[in-house]
């Protein structure tokens, strides 16, 4: 392992975070309040000089004792200095700093304490001592190392060809057919050329797989021209054009002009049809390419371009036809491929007891090709009794010097931006196999300061694409489960653990954490079971300690563990079996990010009141929570506020509209008295995903109602209505309230429940809801009249449910002019005792809609003309006893699924050959009536 280069690039992410928070401390004058602006800057431009040096001299790369000892000094300066900027910043925004416009300097410095203040010039007079003697050591000890370094770097390429030994292959045929068949599709009329990408990791056998397919006999016959270059890292788009020329002409070119060779390129390729590997492809430039593939374009029809790459970003900037992303390998195949690999040494021989230790060996691999050939070539000159210790070492300790598996890796992460690195490295604190979902990720980097966002954009987006670049790259992958969430292969893990040694720290078992440590871990997550609180002294030690995550069964934490670790930025304590918070959590004064998700708290102490650096709280899950701080209008910075409002408290702190910058509250009950109010709602203009507003009895008239300003919520995706109470003699409130909650014309989905008015308002029926694609209406018992939702644009989805004095639907539900309804899928009325009459449906209606269910509409006699729902393939009608019969033009012939239940009069009339309606469903493919399935023409089981 020591040729891998540990906590690489993180020193320079580093330094720019504190860099970056130098020029917004300098924005807001905040130096100049406290009369310390002149030592600021000094420190600054002290860092601005480290930060040259260390860009300028690799000094990441010396594999020395002594520079890795220097790197961790300078990373614990870079921490205090970061901890002091973020105090001071916090302390002066408490009294409404903002941007120097306040009343005077002198009123700043008389509220901000005078401990506080007299403290800051030592601090800062202390970091820089640090800074200099460190620079002074850089400069004196480690410049000559460096030189040296530079005269002994060899640029080390790896270069590929097309040649493999398909002896020591195995688990890919099915990839290699499918490959196969993507270069055979469009031969003769295809866009040419076209490009199909070859994706995944470092490691798991991309090459390999384009060099099965480029030496099939099929792919011969096909082409008239086969080449191969290898890419890498360095894309230089000369030296690619200039490898063509000569792989196909088999001729050196000795001109060095781009223009010149492109064209004699050209010439060759006229009229030819030819298969180009580009092998290890990783330049993102679209303009890039764009000159690359220049004289392609005379190529024969057919033609095709096979391109390798560990980012997912090259197969869209090449415009790839089909991206082809490779699996990991089973645990049998891998195996299979260390034995191959071992019995290259004839006097080895593989008995039963070497098989069974070899199979738990080959585990270790996590399906990854190259660590298993390493495994193999380890294990091919060791004995059994060796083998059997392999078992008790890690994957990453098992080769020592000769390890490949980690450079393939690394070169992946040291193509990374510094601010990726540092996002990428933290996630070494998550086990193996742990999910993760994209939300909650971005969210703790934004809380440890790693996002830099800039101009417009809001940091979550950006920390979104942070997110993105990384699952690009496939440094995180799709997990297998249902949910929307994310994990890292086993490898990658151990990768982040590598770069982050003596930042991050993994706890999982009691004797790993009561062992010394390195001081300087920033980030630590405890993993072990039945953990005792008073073991979480141990972790007192860690000074710098920015973040602590467990998911360990801690039920409480001693009163003194906040007062040891007040550098907080992150405490995630979700499923822990915490039962209470001690109130030293106020001590937390940088502490942004909160997670209690999970746990058995009943309230959270008042104190958390007063961490005013706190953007995300999550309190999802809690069930036996039962009220909010009383103050948490103080938490002016809070962003995210997650919590199932609804199940969990009875009703909202005072003045929560105070927190303005909010963009996560997931419901919001409205009370009657002041501060508890709808209002508390309207300045809350950055509110995004989906809210439920509830308790909408306690909102009087129109005027309240509009007072949240609802159409003011441009980032909202979903908005839930919800009144508690159902009061039969205020149908007009209903209808004024509904009136003034009119949403953004942005929005996406909509659900009303428990409205009791007769109508509803004339907005639900405006066109200009762009968006919204899903409106679900529930138990609006005095409606008498459906909104007409025919207008709505790209309206996919209805349900409607217990409207009890419907007696009628017709065409004011559809509209009046054009297609109604014409993006519509779904169509579901159930609960409706008193409808009997459904019409208005014709020509230009309806016409997308696939899904359509009529339920428990006990009086329901009469179905519209559905013969002209052209796309309709599925049909329920269940709990409909008075409906005699289907529409006399019969059913749509794209039916495919058609359900009775419990309709007497109907099934009668479908009675197979006896049935009156029997011809109108004969022809469907699946009917089922009163959960039978009945034979029919359709599906092939009824004769005549």
């Amino acid at each position: 392992m020591e040729s891998i280069v540990l906590q690489s690039g993180l020193t320079a992410a580093f330094l720019e975070v504190v860099l970056d928070k130098f020029t917004n401390f300098a924005q807001k004058r905040f130096g100049l309040i406290l009369g310390v602006d002149e030592k600021l800057k000094n420190l600054e431009r002290t860092i601005v000089k480290i930060q040259a040096l260390v860009d300028d001299s690799e000094i990441d790369q010396l594999s020395n004792n002594a520079s890795g000892l220097w790197l961790l000094d300078l990373k614990s300066v870079l921490n205090d200095a970061e901890y002091l900027l973020d105090e001071i910043a916090l302390e002066l925004e408490r009294w409404n700093y903002d941007d120097g416009r306040l009343s005077s300097t002198n009123h700043v410095r008389h509220m901000v304490s005078s401990s506080f203040q007299f403290s800051i010039p030592s601090q800062i007079q202390e970091m820089q001592r640090k800074l200099n003697a460190l620079l002074g050591e850089m400069q004196s000890y480690f410049m000559m190392d460096v030189l040296k370094l530079r005269r002994a770097k060899v640029l080390n390429i790896k270069h590929s060809t097309s040649l493999v030994d398909e002896s020591f292959t195995v688990g890919r045929d099915k990839d290699k057919e499918e490959i196969l068949r993507l270069l055979s599709s469009g031969l003769v009329d295809g866009q040419t050329p076209s490009v199909i990408s070859i994706e995944g990791i470092g490691g798991i056998g991309k090459t390999t797989l384009a060099q099965l397919v480029y030496n099939d006999d099929e792919i011969a016959r096909n082409f008239d021209l086969r080449i191969w270059v290898s890419v890498s890292v360095q894309y230089d788009v000369l030296r690619i054009t200039k490898s063509i020329f000569e792989y196909v002409t088999k001729k050196i070119m000795h001109f060095s002009d781009l223009n010149h060779i492109q064209i004699e390129l050209q010439k060759t390729l006229l009229g030819k049809r030819f298969l180009l590997v580009l092998d290890n492809m990783w330049d993102e430039s679209p303009s890039d390419w764009d000159i690359l593939r220049l004289p392609f374009k005379v190529a024969a029809m057919g033609s095709k371009i096979l391109v390798t790459t560990r980012s997912q970003r090259v197969s869209t900037v090449l415009g790839s036809r089909f991206a082809y992303h490779v699996q990991i390998l089973s645990d049998e195949d891998c195996w299979e491929l260390i034995k191959k690999i071992v019995l290259k040494n004839k006097s080895m021989q593989i008995n039963q007891k070497l098989e069974i230790i070899g199979s738990k060996i080959a585990k270790k691999c996590k399906g990854l090709p190259l660590a298993a050939k390493m495994v193999g070539n380890v294990l091919c000159f060791k004995s059994g009794e060796q083998w059997e210790d392999m078992l008790k070492v890690e994957l990453r300790d098992m080769a020592g010097n000769r390890n490949e598996i980690y450079p393939s890796l690394k070169v992946s992460y040291d193509d990374l931006s510094a601010c990726l690195k540092r996002c990428f490295a933290y996630c070494s604190i998550f086990p193996y196999d742990f999910e993760f979902i994209e939300d909650d990720l971005v969210q703790i980097w934004i809380a440890e300061g790693f996002i830099k966002a800039g101009g417009t954009r809001n940091t979550e987006d950006v920390g979104r694409d942070y997110f993105d670049e990384l699952l690009c790259k496939s440094f995180f992958q799709p997990s297998s489960s249902n949910t929307p969430t994310y994990k890292m292969h086993a490898l990658v893990n151990d990768l982040a653990q590598l770069v982050s040694r003596d930042l991050c720290l993994r706890v999982e078992d009691t004797t790993s954490c009561l062992s010394p440590k390195c001081t300087s871990v920033c980030h630590l997550s405890l993993l072990c079971q039945n953990f005792r609180p008073s073991d979480l002294r141990t972790f007192y030690r860690y000074k710098s300690l920015s973040t602590f995550m467990s998911t360990s069964h801690i039920e409480e934490v001693p009163y003194d563990f906040f007062l040891n670790i007040r550098r907080l930025r992150v405490l995630n304590l979700s499923s822990t079996g915490m039962y209470e918070l001690p109130d030293s959590i106020e001590k937390l004064k940088v502490l942004r990010y909160l997670n209690v998700s999970c746990t058995r708290i009943k309230k959270l102490p008042e104190s958390v009141a007063n961490l005013y650096a706190l953007e995300t709280l999550k309190l999802n899950n809690c069930f036996r929570l039962l009220r909010l701080p009383k103050y948490m209008k103080n938490l002016s910075k809070l962003r995210h506020l997650e919590l199932d409002v609804k199940r969990q408290i009875s009703c909202m702190p005072f003045g929560l509209g105070k927190l303005t910058n909010l963009q996560r509250l997931q419901a919001f009950i409205v009370g009657k008295n002041e501060g508890h109010r709808i209002e508390e709602l309207q300045n809350m203009n950055k509110l995004c995903g989906s809210i439920s507003i509830t308790n909408l009895e306690n909102v009087a008239n129109y005027g309240e109602a509009k007072a949240a300003m609802l159409d003011n919520k441009k980032y909202l995706d979903k908005l839930e209505l919800e009144w508690y109470t159902h009061e039969t003699n205020r149908v007009q409130r209903y209808e004024e309230v509904l009136g003034g909650l009119q949403p953004h014309f942005g929005l996406r989905e909509l659900q009303i429940k428990n409205y009791g008015g007769i109508m509803f308002p004339s907005w639900l029926s405006d066109a200009s809801f762009c968006k919204l694609e899903t409106i679900d209406i529930q138990n609006s018992l005095n409606c008498r009249i459906l909104p007409a939702l025919g207008q709505l644009p790209i309206l996919k989805s209805i349900y409607i449910e217990k409207m009890h004095d419907l007696e009628s639907i017709d065409s004011h539900f559809c509209g009046l002019h054009g297609v109604s309804f014409p993006c519509l899928e779904s169509l579901t009325f159930q609960d409706m005792p008193n409808l009997q009459i459904w019409s208005g449906i014709g020509y230009n209606v309806m016409p997308q809609l696939r899904r359509l269910t009529v339920i428990d509409c006990p009086e329901f006699r009469t179905l519209p003309s559905l013969h002209w729902l052209a796309s309709l393939k599925f049909l329920e009608i269940n709990r409909c006893p008075m409906l005699q019969s289907f529409p006399d033009e019969g059913l749509p012939t794209s039916l495919e699924n058609l359900i009775i239940m419990e309709c007497d009069l109907l099934k009668l009339r479908c009675a197979v050959e006896e049935g009156e309606d029997w011809s109108k469903i004969k022809f469907i493919q699946s009917v089922e009536i009163d959960g039978e399935k009945v034979p029919t023409e359709g599906n092939g089981s009824y004769t005549i």
